[in-house]
């Protein structure tokens, strides 16, 4: 089964940068913030990845094209192209298929000029941008048993910018932004299933985006389906979560990657 991971955001400033870094290339650990999601994956057998690239697509093209000698020792001789490779990395059998979707792409736009690398009739989407100690084979044995087009994985964070307000895990209500003090709904944790129908309701116009007319039409029609995740989880945005990341890593805490 393909996962279609959005890699096209603008990207973030951290403090020690002067340049605006893809999410995606920001390292957490020894590895970028993609390579963590791929990760979660790859843990329950889905290695076979559709990139959707944007800003900075080349950067994430580069660190891929070049996985073996980065990560892997390696003899080289100067001068000649060859290499032999003294170790074999866990990544030897992901398959990337690298996607050039835009740079000015909505979200859902982003999975559309996906469509002709998606042929089967369901398929997972992430972002490339949050971590969980999510249960990838749970999310989709959910997705499958509801039969809606869309299961999305709500979470709970500190910070919300859009909650859905769900009613015996159907999704009933979608607010884009929400002032509520209290909390009441349940935030997309970016770890997603589709069904092929979804296309009916996406579009390759760079304005279509999942987190606004996309996601209210499909809670109109009930076609989504919210998988609870009550554990660990933890969007990158800023310097404050980049360095709450970076000392999980640092302490061999990477909850994202152990069994679950």
């Amino acid at each position: 089964m393909k996962v279609v991971i959005l890699c096209g955001g603008n990207g973030i400033r951290l403090r020690d940068s002067l340049e605006f870094i893809p999410k995606a290339m920001v390292k957490i650990g020894h590895r970028p913030m993609l390579w963590h999601v791929m990760k979660i994956y790859a843990k329950y057998g889905f290695t076979d990845f559709v990139l959707a690239l944007g800003n900075g697509g080349n950067l994430i093209k580069d660190y891929f094209m070049n996985y073996d000698v980065n990560v892997n020792d390696v003899t080289i001789k100067l001068g000649q192209k060859d290499y032999v490779s003294r170790s074999e990395h866990q990544e030897k059998n992901w398959r990337i298929t690298f996607v050039d979707t835009g740079d000015q792409a909505g979200t859902g736009a982003r999975i559309s000029r996906c469509q002709d690398y998606l042929a089967e009739d369901d398929f997972l989407v992430a972002y490339s941008d949050c971590l969980a100690d999510i249960n990838i084979q749970k999310l989709l044995d959910d997705h499958k048993k509801s039969d809606k087009i869309t299961t999305v994985t709500g979470v709970m964070p500190h910070f919300r910018y859009g909650e859905f307000i769900v009613n015996d895990n159907e999704a009933v209500k979608w607010n884009e932004i929400s002032n509520l003090k209290s909390r009441v709904g349940w935030v997309n944790g970016g770890f997603m299933a589709f069904n092929k129908k979804i296309f009916k309701y996406l579009a390759p116009f760079n304005e279509c985006v999942l987190e606004k007319e996309v996601y209210a039409k499909l809670v109109d029609d009930k076609q989504i389906n919210v998988y609870k995740h009550e554990g660990f989880w933890q969007e990158l945005d800023n310097d404050r979560e980049y360095n709450f990341l970076r000392d999980l890593c640092e302490k061999n805490s990477e909850f994202w990657l152990f069994d679950k």
